[in-house]
């Protein structure tokens, strides 16, 4: 009985890989979870010919926006598990969302298998030109210090990315200043513009508010200076240890065989690498990652237990 239980088992394996060996058969479904002409979209269309060129078959880009992402990602949970859907995440979904919002269904690191990280993304901090004509970072703080808590910061909402960053970023400049939720950044960038709250982080939303001299920049959170402001410096360069968490990156759903997983990782980090790809997301002022799939775990456990930490200790108030 045992001679056979073990033939059975050795019969099982090598058709396993015989089938792994085999994948991809079809094309292969990229649900973007959010609308056509953002910033995972952008990214994914970057990548999508050439990653289904190494793979042997097409990558199909499908738009799946609704409920901050939920829905794309709710489909990806309930799809097979054989390695044919993906999704693209951003830290709201891997990250902030699930430790803010009481609806979330998912444990990211239990129901999801990264694969890898595309792009960092930045954030901008903006200021209404009264409290820096100049766009000088000195001049922030020093107004923010000499009226602590009176200056408002805006972001688009409570328990955000922005939210949390600002947090951080507000103690690593020494300074204090209240909060002001939006529902979304574009309300908070209008609100900024005319004078309502003097300062925020932003995404690339704010560029046409900067080009029109509505909004001053400040600095910008990348490891060097972005190709489309190219006259703001990084955080660093002013001689603050800040940046935030922006990425956007692929995940499959767990259950996929890990030899299916390893080769998706190796194809999409193949993409990013390619001097004409690379090209294409420094045009949107992002920079390539393509790390690995341990990495990317890796990751996504230390912010939730940063940011898990910012909560507890009560220095991030999600009812405000």
């Amino acid at each position: 009985m045992t001679f056979w239980k073990n033939a059975l088992a050795v019969v099982a394996l090598a058709a396993a890989g015989a089938a792994s060996a085999a994948w991809p058969e079809k094309p292969i479904t990229l649900l973007i979870p959010f609308p056509a002409g953002g910033l995972a979209d952008a990214v994914s269309r970057a990548l999508a010919e050439e990653v289904g060129r190494s793979l042997g078959q097409p990558l199909i880009l499908e738009n799946r926006p609704g409920a901050n992402g939920r829905i794309g990602l709710e489909q990806l949970a309930r799809s097979p598990k054989d390695g044919y859907t993906l999704a693209v995440t951003v830290p709201g979904l891997m990250i902030f969302q699930p430790l803010t919002e009481k609806t979330y269904k998912f444990d990211p690191l239990k129901d999801f298998e990264p694969i890898t990280i595309a792009v960092d993304t930045y954030n901008v901090l903006v200021t209404h030109p009264r409290v820096s004509a100049t766009g000088d970072l000195r001049e922030l703080v020093a107004k923010a210090k000499a009226q602590p808590g009176k200056m408002n910061y805006g972001t688009p909402g409570s328990g955000s990315s922005f939210h949390f960053n600002s947090v951080v970023l507000t103690d690593k400049l020494g300074i204090k200043a209240t909060h002001v939720s939006y529902r979304g950044e574009a309300p908070a960038l209008i609100d900024l513009a005319g004078g309502s709250i003097e300062f925020m982080l932003a995404g690339q939303s704010a560029r046409p508010y900067i080009q029109d001299g509505k909004i001053k920049p400040i600095a910008v959170t990348s490891r060097k200076r972005v190709a489309i402001l190219p006259d703001v410096p990084t955080f660093a360069e002013l001689g603050v240890d800040f940046r935030t968490d922006g990425w956007v990156g692929y995940v499959a759903p767990a259950g996929v065989p890990k030899e299916v997983l390893d080769r998706l990782s190796e194809a999409f980090r193949a993409a990013i690498k390619l001097p004409k790809v690379r090209e294409q997301i420094a045009t949107m002022g992002y920079e390539p990652v393509g790390n690995s799939r341990e990495e990317f775990r890796s990751l996504i456990k230390e912010r939730l237990d940063h940011y898990r930490g910012l909560i507890r200790s009560g220095a991030v108030k999600l009812e405000e």
